[in-house]
């Protein structure tokens, strides 16, 4: 018995992590201010218009994403009208996410060490807090992110053997990343990503006709787009807050890559040198953008802007926590530059000032771990105790944020 559950540790701990997502579904788990709760409630009436009219205009429901996740959901309600048990199957369908995950990382790593150690990783999505309260109240986070990993999922594939024209693992690969932008659209912005590294081992020819693909795909959100224009303006973006979303997107991150930069830094070996010139030249950067920092009306920042004004009374933690992102972000640059391009995109997604600490969870965990190439995340396949470790951070970030205790301060 004491054999059989050491040798199945690992995935009864996966199972376990996924029946406490059913516990949470059961209390109608949610954050702060009832956010995804509210969000299912308001576009459950666009899901129901759409089947009627799938051009129905989003706006009259204050959505400001592509309706592909909405789309779906209006076939589904034809036969499920129960809203519950709505919510329940689409909780189920996305523990996918966490699996889907664990699969694209195993790609590249087939060790039976490194794969329980993978296992135990993935486990940790389930105490994202934003995972949690979008798979309980079916939000299209949750579907464009489901296509968004089988994206990544192909590319692993391709990647392992580089073709220089368009195989199955290429076309499935923008296939499904053009169906996370019709989720939400700012999923459009990796194409940057992938196009530049397939024009990297695509001949002229063949990367032309991958590219024309991508073009004739991008149409339908152009042209939804230009039907719904409040997709662009209901958004609040605007240059002119630079500093706001470069300091915000920043201190956001921090929460996933706090852990990663600590565990690190004490397990780990850290190049100090490396890691003194990274600190050095983000220091300048926050500073820089701090100056004339006073954002009035502004929705960024996410938790860490929160804790340093309730707590502190004070823009310091919110700067640190900017500055510990670029200064991870710069480090990982100089250890290898194919990283530079996918962190900029990360940095500069969303220049609006209205971004939510759940627009980046749980992405930029999924990101670090299967596009990132740094030597920061071996620690977590060597080392059994690591991903513990990780998994305790991430519970009681959970915990925090479920017992709503930065809000009550």
């Amino acid at each position: 018995m004491n054999f059989f559950l050491k040798k199945n540790l690992y995935k009864f701990i996966f199972v376990f992590s996924a029946c406490l997502l059913f516990i949470g579904f059961y209390f109608n788990e949610d954050g702060t201010g009832g956010g995804a709760r509210g969000d299912f409630e308001v576009t459950y009436g666009f899901i129901l218009a759409l089947q009627e009219n799938i051009l129905s205009d989003p706006k009259n429901w204050t959505l400001v994403h592509t309706p592909l996740h909405f789309i779906i959901l209006s076939f589904v309600t034809r036969i499920i009208t129960d809203t519950d048990i709505l919510r329940l199957i689409f909780c189920i369908f996305s523990l996918s996410i966490p699996f889907l995950f664990y699969s694209s990382i195993l790609i590249q790593n087939t060790n039976s060490i490194l794969r329980n150690n993978i296992l135990f990783i993935s486990s940790v999505i389930f105490f994202i807090p934003s995972f949690r309260y979008t798979s309980i109240w079916a939000n299209d986070l949750i579907t464009s992110l489901f296509f968004f990993i089988l994206s990544i999922y192909f590319f692993k594939k391709w990647e392992m053997n580089k073709r220089d024209y368009l195989d199955k693992n290429s076309f499935f690969q923008i296939l499904f990343l053009v169906l996370a932008t019709y989720t939400r659209q700012y999923f459009a912005v990796f194409f940057i990503y992938f196009l530049f590294k397939y024009f990297q081992y695509f001949t002229i020819k063949n990367f032309i006709k991958l590219f024309i693909i991508c073009v004739i795909s991008s149409i339908p959100v152009f042209y939804y787009t230009y039907l719904f224009p409040e997709l662009l303006t209901g958004q609040l973006i605007t240059l002119k807050a630079i500093n706001y979303f470069l300091l915000g997107n920043s201190s956001i991150m921090s929460i996933t890559l706090i852990p990663i930069i600590f565990l690190n830094l004490i397990f780990g070996q850290m190049k100090i040198n490396r890691l003194f010139i990274a600190s050095i030249v983000s220091l300048i950067f926050v500073i820089i953008l701090s100056i004339n920092f006073n954002p009035i009306s502004w929705q960024g920042g996410g938790v860490n802007y929160l804790i340093s004004q309730k707590l502190f009374e004070n823009n310091l933690f919110f700067y640190f926590t900017s500055f510990l992102t670029l200064a991870i972000f710069i480090y990982i640059s100089l250890e290898n530059k194919e990283n530079i391009l996918i962190f900029l995109i990360l940095v500069f997604m969303f220049f609006s000032m209205q971004v939510y600490q759940r627009y980046y969870e749980p992405m930029l965990f999924i990101i670090f771990f299967t596009l990132v190439k740094t030597d920061l995340l071996r620690i977590f396949y060597q080392n059994k105790t690591i991903p513990l470790y990780l998994m305790s951070y991430f519970i009681l970030y959970y915990l925090i944020s479920a017992s709503d205790i930065i809000y009550r301060i």
